[in-house]
């Protein structure tokens, strides 16, 4: 029996080339991965979704010099995880800068049935 519980997996990569970059971009998306930073993911998946997905990016940075890393996170480690976020303060002309709601990875845990 194999083990494929679903997990927060954080997925980051650099790469030099723009059309690949976006490409693992939009493959990230469409595993269903949540976008926390310009080049890092995060979202919810099993192992055998891992290496799907593994091998879709690989499959897309081709000879292109780059680096992916998708990594899991256990339940225990998650509990254990620190975050700070600040917001930036009012300019002179009362521009607060960009709004975008930030979201912890991993906040949002889905409800997983063991069988």
């Amino acid at each position: 029996m194999s083990d494929d519980r679903v997990t927060l997996c954080l997925v980051v990569y650099d790469i030099v080339n723009d059309r690949v970059r976006q490409r693992v971009s939009d493959a990230c998306l469409d595993f269903g991965l949540e976008r926390f930073q310009f080049s890092a993911f995060s979202g919810y998946l099993g192992a055998t979704r891992r290496r799907e997905l593994f091998l879709k990016l690989k499959e897309l940075l081709g000879p292109t010099p780059g680096r992916i890393l998708i990594q899991p996170i256990s339940d225990d480690d998650l509990d254990k995880r620190l975050a700070f976020q600040q917001e930036s303060e009012e300019n002179d002309d009362g521009d607060h800068g960009s709004r975008h709601e930030w979201r912890e990875p991993g906040a949002d845990r889905p409800t997983i049935q063991k069988f």
